[in-house]
C-alpha cells in the first residue's frame, strides 16, 4: 500500500519520480505564484497544483499577463503549473477559449506550462488516483454586481459626452461577468455525474471544503455556502479518499474524517497568498502550500508537519 506523505525518495511509480506541490489560493498575485514555483524548484518537485481562485481574468489585460508571467516562470524552473477553478476564476471563458485543447491526460491547456483540471476530471499520477471538483459560493457577490453595474453606468455618461462632443456613437460594454461570474458553483447534477464512475479516488482536490470539515477559522460558513460544500461532502463519501486538499477559506488547518467503514479521510485546508490574508489568525506565508508525496512510507511519527501523509488504496 502507498503512502502520501514525505519521503527523500519522492514519488515513485514505474521506475520514476514525481513530487506535487499543492498551493493554495493565489488570486492572479504574480510575486507569490513565484515564491511557490521557488519553493517547487527546491523541493524538487514536477508540478505545482493549484486549488482554486488561480486568477484566469483573461477577458482583462493583466490577467493575460498574469497568465504570461507564470508560464514563464513555471518554464525557467522545470515545473509544469496545473490548476482548477475557484469562484473568483472564469471558468466558462476557459473553456470557451481553450476547451478543445487538452494534453495526453485531459487537462485542457492553457499555456504550455499551465494546465486546467475541469470539474470531475480524473488522472493518475504514478498509481494514484485523483479527482477535481473547483468551484464555491462568492459571498461578495452583491458587492461584485454593484461594482459591475457602476462600471456600466460610468462608460454610459463618458460615452454621452462623447456622442453630446459630435463623435459618432460607440458600442458601450455592460460589464456583465467581468466580476462575478454565474457558473462559480458546481451542481447537484455535476456530482451525481460524477458518481456514476465508481473508480478509486485517493487524492481529491477542491477549492471549496467538505461539508463536515470544522476548522476553528471558517469564513464560508454562512447558510448558502452550505450547498456547494454538502456537493464536496458528498464526494468525501461516496470515494472515501485518502487526502481531500482545498483552498478558499484562506486558512491552514488539518482535520479527519471518518467514514462507517473505519476507514479516514485528512482534509487538508491550504492558506492563500499574503495579500488576501491579513485578516487570517496566525497567518503563514509557507502554510499556503503543502508537499504532496505519494511515495512516502513513512510513519506519522517520522512525518513533517508540513506535509501530506496518509494511506491509499482499498
Amino acid at each position: 500500500m502507498m503512502g502520501l506523505g514525505v519521503a527523500p525518495t519522492g514519488w515513485r511509480g514505474r521506475g520514476v519520480v514525481m513530487r506535487v506541490l499543492l498551493a493554495g489560493d493565489t488570486h492572479g498575485n504574480t510575486g507569490h505564484v513565484r515564491r511557490v514555483l521557488d519553493v517547487a524548484a527546491e523541493l524538487d518537485v514536477d508540478a505545482v497544483f493549484q486549488l482554486g481562485d488561480f486568477g484566469y481574468w483573461e477577458h482583462e489585460p493583466s490577467g493575460v499577463r498574469y497568465l504570461d508571467a507564470v508560464n514563464r516562470s513555471a518554464r525557467s524552473r522545470g515545473v509544469d503549473v496545473y490548476f482548477l477553478d475557484g469562484n473568483h476564476d472564469k471558468s466558462s471563458l476557459l473553456m470557451e477559449s481553450y476547451g478543445d485543447d487538452r494534453d495526453e491526460q485531459g487537462f485542457v491547456i492553457v499555456r504550455p506550462r499551465v494546465r486546467y483540471a475541469p470539474r470531475g476530471h480524473r488522472w493518475s499520477w504514478r498509481g494514484t488516483n485523483f479527482l477535481a471538483f473547483g468551484g464555491a459560493l462568492s459571498l461578495d457577490r452583491e458587492r461584485r454586481l454593484a461594482e459591475e453595474q457602476r462600471r456600466y453606468e460610468k462608460a454610459l455618461r463618458k460615452e454621452g459626452f462623447r456622442v453630446g462632443a459630435g463623435r459618432p456613437p460607440v458600442a458601450v460594454p455592460t460589464y456583465a461577468g467581468s466580476l462575478w461570474f454565474p457558473e462559480e458553483e458546481g451542481t447537484d447534477a455535476d456530482v451525481d455525474t460524477i458518481l456514476t464512475d465508481p473508480s478509486p479516488v485517493d487524492v481529491l482536490l477542491t477549492h471549496d471544503k467538505p461539508l463536515r470539515a470544522a476548522p476553528e477559522f471558517n469564513r464560508k460558513g454562512e447558510p448558502r455556502c452550505l450547498p456547494n460544500q454538502a456537493r464536496i461532502q458528498r464526494l468525501v463519501d461516496a470515494y472515501r479518499p485518502a487526502v481531500a486538499a482545498h483552498g478558499h477559506l484562506h486558512f491552514r488547518y488539518t482535520e479527519e474524517l471518518a467514514h462507517p467503514d473505519g476507514s479516514v479521510t485528512r482534509v487538508e485546508g491550504l492558506a492563500a497568498d499574503p495579500m488576501a490574508s491579513y485578516d487570517v489568525p496566525g497567518y503563514r506565508v509557507a502554510d499556503s502550500w503543502l508537499l504532496l508525496d505519494p511515495a512516502a512510507s513513512t510513519s506519522s511519527a517520522d512525518a513533517d508537519p508540513g506535509t501530506v501523509e496518509a494511506a491509499t488504496g482499498s
